[in-house]
Formats: structure tokens, sequence, C-alpha cells
């Protein structure tokens, strides 16, 4: 303890004569945070895309079962500041896709599940992004897997880790833009009668996270 107590002591009286002596030195901090622009991304109707009461009597019982394609507006609002950003979707019911169901043109990372009832697989979805704008400038769907090459896309949504971007001219690079308007399709497919618990009310229950990210 006197050790201790007799080096507490030093350099007290060390600091009290540094601190009689006249000061040449002074520290300048320069300080600030760099943050993201403040971009919101919203859907048309909470992205809610409802095919209402289907009859059974409707279902071939021996093949797959297309429904209508049905929209829902895309919106992403970056105030005045523009950003390169994209888009990933990440399909939450993928346990329950049906392999083939959507058909030539998609492949399985564009199929997206529509829920299990009774342990049976309700059936698949496609998403594609359409008619992308900027203002009154058109922009065109790009996309990359991971942190990969970006190329061009038919605005077919493959599922995370795919992220989708648009260019503006021919140059595949995400275009930096304040606003986006777009257009979201879905084309749901029901599975084959015979693959369904049809003594009971069965719901579409497709869900999918959008998530926008900055690049």
């Amino acid at each position: 303890m006197k050790k201790i107590v007799g080096l507490t002591l030093g350099l007290a009286c060390l600091a009290a004569a540094i601190s009689a002596q006249a000061s040449t030195v002074a520290q300048l901090s320069v300080r600030g945070t760099i943050t993201p622009a403040a971009c919101n991304l919203s859907l048309t109707g909470s992205g809610t895309i409802d095919y209402g009461t289907i009859r059974s009597g409707e279902l071939s019982q021996t093949a797959f079962n297309p429904r209508e394609e049905k929209t829902t507006s895309l919106s992403v609002s970056c105030g005045t500041t523009p950003a390169k950003f994209g888009l990933k979707l990440t399909d939450l019911q993928a346990g329950s896709k049906v392999t083939g169901i959507l058909g030539a043109g998609f492949t399985e990372a564009q199929n997206y599940g529509l829920g299990l009832v009774s342990g049976r697989r309700t059936g698949g979805y496609s998403v594609t992004l359409r008619d992308l704008r900027s203002s009154s400038t058109a922009l065109f769907p790009i996309m990359r897997v991971g942190t990969g090459t970006w190329q061009n896309s038919d605005g077919k949504v493959t599922q995370a880790p795919t992220q989708y971007s648009w260019r503006s001219s021919t140059t595949v690079t995400p275009a930096s833009i304040s606003q986006l308007t777009g257009t979201i399709a879905v084309k749901a497919v029901i599975n084959k009668g015979q693959d369904l618990d049809l003594s009971r009310d069965i719901t579409l229950d497709g869900r999918a996270t959008l998530e926008l990210s900055y690049i």
C-alpha cells in the first residue's frame, strides 16, 4: 500500500510541474457523420395480392392451374438526394415450393411458394418488375448475384442473393436516382387438384420480403 501511495503522489507532483509550463500544442478534431440517403420503399395496398374466392370445381385435377396476373405499384422515394440502390426478394415460404409449377421460361429460383395446408403444397407464383421510371426517364432492370457483375434482366425476379437495380443508359450499371416508380406483376399457379386437400378451405399464403439496399 505504501508503494502505491508513493507512486500516486509522485505523479501528482509531476502533473503539477507540467501544468505550470506554457502550452505550445493544441489538438484539432474534425468530426462528422456520413449517412446514406433516407429512402422510403412502399407498395400499394401494403403489397397484398388478393385472388379472392376460387371454387375447387374450377381446378384441374391432373394439371397445374395458372391464375390471372395481378399487379401492385412499387414506389421508392429518396427525397432530393439521388442514390444508387437495389432490391432483393426473399421467399418466406420457400419450403412449400412446387417444382416446375411456373412452366417454361422460369427457373426454380424464380418460383415462390404459396404455403402448406394439411401438409400439402398449395402452389407457387412468379414476380416480375415492369414499367420502371424515374420522373419522366425510363429505367431498365439489371441484376447481379451477390457482389458479381451487373447484367441486363428481363424483369423476372430471382430470389436473394440475387439483387436487382436499374440502368438509365446503355451502360449496365445502376443509375443514381431520387425517385422510382414501377409495377410488380404477380402470377399465381395453383397445384393440381389431386395434390390438394379439397375437402377444406385452402388459403393462398405466399409471403416474401422486399429489401431495399444501398449500392
